[in-house]
């Protein structure tokens, strides 16, 4: 048990164990994009060529490291172009999966709905045992959409085209 009398460092790099508790990344905004309950923002290392993703809607708030910059608007495109018809004739559905990035080792990717429904998921993980699925509706797309293109129209152009 700590006592009152007892010496803590409370401050600077003796106070930081550098194996659980690393300096933290230096980051700079990017470019940012917002819509009615969205908020996107992109974010790159000040230190390497390394991007994140930063998603806030009203149900979730999700940033994960990006493939590279050009999935935003790949991404976009995606969005824009909505669900395909869902079974081809072995039937599999047509619609893969946009990969977007990296939540720590796991993939981050967009993927439409296969049962009919006007949605799209964020998949975090493998597409089979622990996943995650985050839900954007049918309302949610065209906000998302908006606040993409204010982030394509933000990058740099060599990386949005």
């Amino acid at each position: 048990m700590i006592q009152p009398s007892d010496s803590l460092p409370i401050g600077g790099s003796e106070a930081r164990d550098e194996k659980f508790d690393p300096p933290a990344e230096r980051l700079g905004l990017l470019a940012n994009g917002s819509s009615r309950r969205w908020d996107v923002a992109v974010d790159e290392s000040l230190d390497r060529d390394e991007w994140s993703l930063e998603l806030e809607g009203p149900q979730a708030y999700l940033v994960f490291q990006l493939q590279d910059l050009s999935v935003i608007p790949a991404a976009l495109a995606f969005l824009r172009s909505g669900p395909r018809p869902s079974q081809v004739p072995d039937g599999h559905s047509s619609d893969s999966p946009l990969t977007l990035g990296r939540f720590g080792s796991a993939s981050v990717s967009l993927v439409w709905d296969n049962e009919g429904v006007p949605r799209c998921f964020i998949i975090v993980g493998p597409e089979a045992r622990s996943t995650l699925r985050l839900s954007l509706e049918a309302e949610d797309v065209p906000m998302l959409i908006e606040a993409l293109q204010q982030v394509v129209n933000d990058l740099p152009k060599s990386s949005g085209e």
